[in-house]
């Protein structure tokens, strides 16, 4: 019974370090831009208007996607699609959809990393807000 509140302080203090920042990582006066001004290479723009923004994603396997900033909205995965999104805090967010299914993502700023061998195509619909 002892060991189950040691436990739960040692897993804490874990995760509080995983979330630190170290100093270095993000520079002071450091400012997050739009993912279409940091990385064209991967992203390109379908559609855009008042309400929503639709961006396609082509990453191949191991690629990566600079940090960036994006809005609340849908990932699409038009093939299996397994991303790692790190926030400058460091925390990671795993996401593995097979080939057509979707999931909605709280928007903030991140990287974006194809873990898997093979390319992922993605369609990413950003919601604006009013």
């Amino acid at each position: 019974m002892r060991l189950i509140p040691l436990l739960a302080a040692l897993a804490a203090s874990v995760l509080f370090a995983q979330r630190a920042l170290p100093p270095e990582v993000v520079p002071k006066n450091f400012t997050f831009r739009d993912v279409l001004s940091v990385d064209r290479v991967h992203y390109r723009e379908e559609y855009e208007n008042d309400k929503v923004r639709v961006l396609r994603l082509n990453l191949k396997g191991d690629e990566s996607v600079p940090v960036h900033k994006a809005l609340d909205g849908l990932f699409v995965c038009l093939r299996e699609c397994h991303l790692r999104l790190t926030d400058p805090h460091g925390y990671i967010q795993d996401i593995h959809l097979e080939d057509g299914r979707t999931r909605w993502i709280g928007g903030g700023t991140w990287s974006e990393k194809n873990l898997s061998t093979h390319a992922v195509e993605m369609v990413f619909v950003e919601t604006k807000s009013k």
